[in-house]
């Protein structure tokens, strides 16, 4: 009988202090992961923003690579340089006799003085350069100042949810307001609603002034969107996006190149209509309204089958077909002898005006034809392979689950890993308190009850 309580005693004690090393090592995983949170939280409180230097580093953290320095140095002072060289350009305008070279960074260019409208010419790569520029400081300013105070007044405590929910408010804010007027232009059109408009009467050389100054913003606004797409957190589909941002810029440049702004007006209102109900959905997510998210997320589902297979169907099959049918393969002559440098036009007076000739030959061919059609279908190729992401994310929120981003990047799941094995061990080290607390005079029930903890 000594022997058998001697036995017992020997196999409790054995466990107790496998139990012991068990909830020391779960403290102290408890206490570094708590000391962890606080400090990021105390760092989130008192900065109130996620500076550009912290959302740098967080879009290397999985590149073995070493950052080109410089590089690295435009990525910190993303606020600081526009800045610097808008207001060197301003005091240039202002102070010094060089009006003619500053203004076509700041005004259209290449004005037709009869009509008032304007046609495309080299000069207007200086206002998409100024714009560039201009979005990168005006989207670092916006974000670290006020999209994610905001976030942090609504109750987003952890960095890099902040410096998500800036980005799809950026987002969200940019494609409402150039997604409003491309639809207002469209819809002040000859081609609302009518897809033949959008190639009788090629060349549709002359512009109205709001109308270029549209087009040429969205192009500065997407080749901006190359140096963002690299600087953020990597997502799964870094490469389709890469590829989306070059297709997109490479078919701003070619119908403006080749005056088929009408068409490159409804494809943009297409894709924007998308976009702003895509980053109110997310923002809804970080916000942690869900129900309001899965709605927002059912509604962009609606949108995109509409707009990126519907209707860019239509519009596609339209460029196919009725471009050549109503257009042919031919080439045009139109000079245009009255066109008014804006340099020229601001340093001289209007008796005084030098009038330049822009008359080009502007053909159709079938080679640029192909080209147009082969970057069109692309573009619809890659709506595919994210089509098959939101069906998975469709089929998880029927099934369930919550409408989420498939495109997230893996940090997030990551954290979201993290965060399940910090629950289990919170309730581990729950119930070996309550192992603790047991009657020690009871032998069987305290080896039965840690057997069971531990199991």
């Amino acid at each position: 009988m000594a022997s058998t309580v001697t036995t017992q005693s020997a196999s409790t004690l054995k466990i107790s202090e496998v139990t012991s090393r068990q909830l020391s090592g779960i403290s102290s995983s408890l206490k570094r992961r708590k000391s962890l949170a606080m400090s990021e939280s105390s760092d989130t409180s008192d900065t109130a923003r996620v500076s550009n230097r912290e959302r740098f580093f967080a879009s290397i953290n999985e590149s073995p690579a070493s950052p080109n320095p410089l590089v690295l140095y435009l990525v910190q002072n993303q606020i600081r340089i526009p800045i610097y060289l808008i207001t060197a350009l301003l005091l240039v305008h202002i102070l010094l006799p060089f009006q003619h070279i500053t203004s076509k960074f700041l005004y259209l260019s290449h004005r037709v003085e009869h009509s008032g409208l304007y046609v495309k010419g080299p000069d207007d790569a200086y206002f998409v350069c100024f714009w560039v520029v201009a979005f990168t400081g005006i989207r670092a300013f916006t974000m670290d100042y006020l999209f994610v105070p905001f976030g942090c007044y609504q109750g987003i405590n952890r960095k890099k949810a902040l410096t998500r929910f800036a980005e799809q408010a950026w987002s969200y804010c940019y494609y409402s307001v150039f997604g409003s007027l491309g639809t207002y232009l469209m819809y002040k059109s000859p081609y609302w609603l009518n897809t033949d408009e959008l190639w009788v009467g090629w060349p549709h050389r002359e512009l109205k002034g709001m109308f270029k100054w549209y087009y040429l913003v969205q192009l500065a606004f997407w080749l901006q969107q190359i140096f963002v797409l690299n600087i953020e957190q990597r997502r799964k589909d870094y490469r389709q996006m890469f590829t989306h941002h070059i297709v997109t810029c490479s078919l701003l440049i070619m119908s403006y190149n080749y005056c088929f702004t009408r068409m490159g007006n409804v494809v943009l209102c297409l894709m924007d209509v998308v976009d702003m109900v895509f980053s109110a959905a997310k923002m809804l997510k970080y916000l942690g309204h869900q129900t309001l998210c899965d709605v927002m997320f059912g509604v962009f589902i609606v949108t995109w089958v509409i707009s990126r297979h519907v209707l860019y169907a239509i519009l596609v099959w339209s460029a196919m077909f009725d471009a050549y049918k109503l257009i042919g393969y031919k080439c045009f002559f139109e000079p245009l002898d009255d066109v008014i440098s804006v340099g020229d036009a601001l340093s001289s007076g209007s008796h005084n005006k030098t009038r330049t000739s822009l008359g080009e030959e502007q053909c159709f061919t079938e080679v640029m034809h192909f080209a147009f059609i082969t970057l069109l279908w692309i573009l619809q190729g890659l709506t595919l392979v994210w089509f098959y992401m939101i069906v998975k994310v469709a089929v998880r929120v029927l099934s369930g689950g919550g409408a989420d981003d498939s495109r997230s990047d893996e940090e997030d799941d990551d954290d979201d890993e993290a965060t399940e094995e910090f629950d289990d061990e919170k309730a581990e080290l729950k119930l070996l308190d309550e192992v603790d607390d047991a009657d020690v005079d009871d032998d069987a029930t305290l080896v039965d009850v840690t057997a069971d903890g531990l199991s």
